[in-house]
């Protein structure tokens, strides 16, 4: 029996395609909501929705699991960093004061959020001139690809993403990713990004 592959998704975007996304204009205000969403997930080192939308923002440090892997993965399971000052502004935008979680207009839920995203990314793509294919998943996906790029190591890429360490690689067992790697692998990422 062999297992099967899963296949790559082609869904990153090149640093050219997320400027364009970053400074297109745009007049309909969902479609700036679903804009906003797409770069705060790239900004926040490629957070999901769902992680996004039951986060406490009232603090300038992200510390979470994430909610998918929450209950699958052993030891050290929390990612850790500082929010960076490029998704500041876009949480101060869309964050309920009293709850500190976001809110996107009148879509309250993660259904009714992930739905809007799902229809309107088209419309983003073909407005900001991008020719990859465009979901939210691109955002976190890109992340990644412009961190190997820039030559940042895949374990703290890992960790930034909240991804689990692979265990079949024992040299991981004698070093720590922490927050001040992450923070410092994040901010190169967004500065290549000016």
């Amino acid at each position: 029996f062999k297992m099967p592959v899963s296949n790559v998704r082609e869904l990153d975007l090149t640093i050219d395609e997320m400027k364009r996304i970053r400074d297109v204009k745009l007049c309909k205000p969902t479609l700036k909501m679903v804009r906003d969403i797409f770069m705060l997930t790239y900004y926040l080192a490629g957070m999901n929705l769902v992680d996004m939308l039951a986060y406490d923002f009232r603090t300038d440090i992200v510390d979470y699991i994430r909610i998918k892997t929450r209950n699958t993965k052993d030891g050290d399971r929390l990612t850790s960093f500082a929010i960076p000052d490029e998704a500041k502004p876009l949480i101060k935008k869309y964050m309920n004061k009293n709850t500190g979680k976001l809110v996107f207009g009148k879509y309250k839920t993660y259904v009714s959020c992930y739905n809007t995203l799902t229809r309107k990314m088209k419309v983003l793509k073909t407005v900001a001139g991008v020719t990859h294919n465009l979901t939210l998943y691109s955002a976190r996906k890109s992340f990644v690809q412009h961190g190997y790029d820039l030559g940042i190591p895949l374990s703290t890429l890992e960790y930034c993403i909240g991804q689990s360490m692979k265990e079949d690689r024992p040299i991981f067992n004698y070093v720590s990713i922490m927050k001040k790697h992450a923070d410092k692998a994040i901010r190169e990422i967004l500065d290549n990004l000016k």
